[in-house]
């Protein structure tokens, strides 16, 4: 994996994804993410707290200063919902510093699933996407409509059972060249 991901560097990418980060590959995954690079890993823990733990520690051992270069974690659980094993996205957090004086990791819970009732919460703040509001000059507003579209859309390939990585880029590249083309089509399927 580490060879991998060092030869991956060379092409100079746009996106670096890695599934399942365990071995030494995880520092110069960071010293990627440091850079500039977007970069999406998966690896198991069951929290933040627990993310920080598997990095600094071997065989990982990423110094704690580099975490900092995260900026989202997600945890997933699977569960049991409607008599169904589900899998779900326990909570979304925001990385948004190290703590000069603890050296602790400053976070925000952005989204959290009530699994009594099957529903994501939304906090009420996301540093990211104030960022991204500010970078695209986009109201509160605007924002809300995006994520609700998105949203609409992930459901609609849900329905659709549109699940390879290529039918899915598709999606994504026909929404990113023409929103209200792809829109009218999700929402006369899924409304209509």
């Amino acid at each position: 994996m580490y060879e991998l991901l060092r030869a991956a560097l060379r092409q100079r990418p746009e996106y670096i994804l890695v599934g399942e980060v365990r071995g030494k590959e995880a520092q110069t995954l960071f010293q990627a993410m440091s850079t500039g690079h977007v970069t999406y890993a998966t690896t198991h823990a069951d929290s933040v707290a627990s993310v920080v733990h598997r990095f600094e520690n071997p065989p990982m051992n990423v110094p704690r200063n580099m975490l900092s270069a995260l900026d989202l974690v997600s945890v997933q659980v699977q569960a049991r919902f409607g008599g169904q094993r589900i899998r779900r996205n326990k909570t979304l957090i925001e990385i948004l510093d190290i703590d000069p004086r603890t050296n602790e990791l400053i976070t925000n819970e952005v989204f959290k699933w009530n699994a009594a009732t099957d529903d994501i919460r939304f906090s009420g703040k996301s540093y990211i996407l104030e960022d991204i509001m500010e970078g695209k000059g986009w109201s509160d507003a605007r924002m809300r409509e995006e994520l609700k579209r998105r949203q609409e859309i992930l459901e609609w390939m849900r329905l659709k059972k549109i699940r390879h990585f290529q039918e899915v880029g598709k999606v994504l590249l026909s929404y990113y060249r023409d929103p209200e083309t792809v829109m009218e089509l999700v929402r006369s399927d899924l409304y209509e």
